[in-house]
């Protein structure tokens, strides 16, 4: 070796000692003594490229890769480091080519095929990257990673059949790769074969029972699907293996709450409090529990101790009013929410709030005045206006809530409620059909709910379009089977159609319900004086 050689060695060494201890510049400049000492080094000048990588210098390093590549072309490293650092560049074909040199200098290297292939589709050459992985696998059959990347090439070109066959042979030969049961299982669920794709995750768990997020992956599945019961054993199983999984507790509070199973959220979320005091969504889904329950003073207390940096502030407060009026302290609500006003003036749904407290007690103008101060602020705000034409309707004031209701939808063209609010409107006093027709399948379509569909139906009796509302007045009762004039809208279809005897019963399960709704109880005599 001679004395060059040596000191390239020497300051290579020091270099290494550098980095080890941390100082990547002190490493750096030992590399450049070192290729000083022997420049024509291209493992000199792959190291530095390596620092210049490590320190985030990706200019520097793409300069000191090809000045190895300059000192050796046939470097089957400098060629991979080029085009590793052009792929993460972004430059996928330049990436392409030199991985493709790399390939032709080591037949043998099979990450390079596999880079490469992975350079072409993400060039968006997808055949291109098949044929490369196939090759690779023609003399790397057992070549696992090339056979995953081959899977997911099928899938991004919607070949999900030849994806899936390559999962199950993977899988066949290796029964606990746990990759290979994920992305099959992904593929199942995104073609909607949910039950195939839970058999394969469960397969996934007789290989590694301990595998918690699979568990979670499965729970969360089963809750998308509505299968509340089966997502409860899962996250009960997760909470076997694992006492302190929060996440998995918080889920299953939850389900009891979809549930409507009051008592076992509110255990639920007491304990997850008790383990974490600082969960504000514990806390406030505690609250949502208790409230149900019937304990307005835990409930308020609850929902108090949410803090008003959370989210879920604004919706507590809504709570909180609601709490406030069941314990007769409606003048606390109002006194809280006036402050929170007048540090946080910003929040329309604040004035909403406050408008319904005193609304709730009675006090229309109040209520009217605060909206009033609200739209001074936010002149454009649908939910407002809303809001104003709804305690208008309350107050009497028919002709000024349609009017709150038609600048709520020049505010906000999409606010369903509205929309609904002035097609009833119309239908009721038999005015502007069409357009009632037009607004109410626009609320509908953005809000497919049982009382917009009672209106659509209603549109559709007042246009004499009898059997268009029979269909969408009966969907309406099925949702809504305990709402008088829902039941009452239906029972005119079935006259107006000439199903006397449907509308009789119609009419009698709505004074059943409502016993001094005159109005029915006069179509039910008619009915009867009708009737032979």
């Amino acid at each position: 070796m001679s004395s060059s050689e040596s000191l390239a060695m020497f300051h290579f060494g020091e270099a290494r000692m550098l980095a080890a201890a941390g100082d990547q510049e002190g490493a750096v400049e030992a590399l450049q003594s070192a290729i000083q000492a022997d420049p024509h080094s291209d493992f000199l000048r792959l190291s530095l490229a390596g620092i210049y990588l490590e320190t985030g210098q990706v200019e520097l390093a793409l300069r000191a890769a090809e000045d190895a590549l300059i000192q050796n072309p046939d470097s089957v490293q400098a060629n991979l480091l080029l085009g590793n650092i052009n792929f993460n560049g972004g430059r996928f074909a330049k990436a392409a080519a030199y991985y493709q040199r790399a390939t032709e200098l080591a037949p043998d290297e099979q990450s390079a095929f596999l880079h490469l292939a992975i350079a072409h589709a993400r060039g968006g050459d997808l055949e291109q990257a098949v044929g490369t992985l196939k090759k690779l696998l023609e003399r790397s059959p057992d070549y696992t990673a090339a056979e995953l990347t081959l899977a997911r090439l099928y899938r991004e070109m919607g070949l999900t059949g030849l994806a899936e066959q390559i999962y199950r042979d993977l899988l066949e030969s290796q029964p606990d790769l746990d990759t290979a049961y994920l992305e099959l299982g992904e593929l199942l669920e995104k073609e909607d074969r949910i039950d195939q794709a839970l058999v394969v995750y469960r397969k996934a768990l007789e290989q590694d029972p301990l595998n918690i997020g699979m568990r979670h992956h499965i729970a969360r599945m089963l809750v998308v699907e509505d299968r509340l019961d089966q997502a409860l054993v899962e996250l009960e199983a997760i909470l076997e293996l694992s006492p302190e999984d929060l996440e998995a507790r918080r889920k299953i509070g939850l389900i009891y709450l979809e549930l409507e199973n009051w008592e076992a959220a509110a255990e639920v979320f007491t304990e997850i409090l008790a383990s974490d005091p600082t969960q504000a969504q514990a806390r406030y889904y505690l609250g949502s529990a208790l409230e149900r329950l019937g304990d307005y003073e835990g409930a308020l207390e609850a929902f108090q101790a949410v803090s008003e940096e959370s989210d879920l502030y604004p919706d507590a407060l809504s709570h909180l009013g609601f709490l406030y009026h069941q314990l007769g302290r409606t003048d606390e609500a109002i006194a809280a929410i006036r402050t929170r006003i007048a540090r946080d003036g910003d929040r329309p749904e604040l004035f909403s709030y406050l408008a319904s407290l005193y609304e709730a007690a009675g006090q229309t103008d109040p209520a009217l005045a605060v909206l009033e101060e609200g739209l001074q602020r936010f002149p454009d705000n649908g939910g407002l206006l809303y809001h104003r034409g709804i305690i208008l309707e309350g107050s009497g004031r028919r002709a000024e809530a349609m009017t709150a209701m038609r600048l709520a939808i020049a505010a906000d063209p999409e606010h369903a409620e509205a929309l609904n609010f002035l097609a009833y409107g119309y239908a009721e006093a038999g005015e502007n059909l069409e357009e009632a027709y037009a607004l109410a399948r626009k609320a509908l379509e953005l809000k497919p709910e049982a009382h917009i569909r009672d209106t659509l139906g209603w549109v559709y009796y007042r246009l004499g379009r009898y059997r268009e509302a029979r269909i969408e007045l009966e969907q309406a009762v099925e949702k809504l089977p305990e709402d008088p004039v829902v039941l009452q809208h239906l029972g005119e279809v079935y006259q107006a159609l000439g199903l006397t005897r449907k509308a009789q019963r119609i009419y009698e399960r709505v004074l059943e319900l409502k016993p001094e709704d005159e109005k029915t109880r006069m179509l039910l005599e008619q009915l009867k004086g009708d009737r032979p």
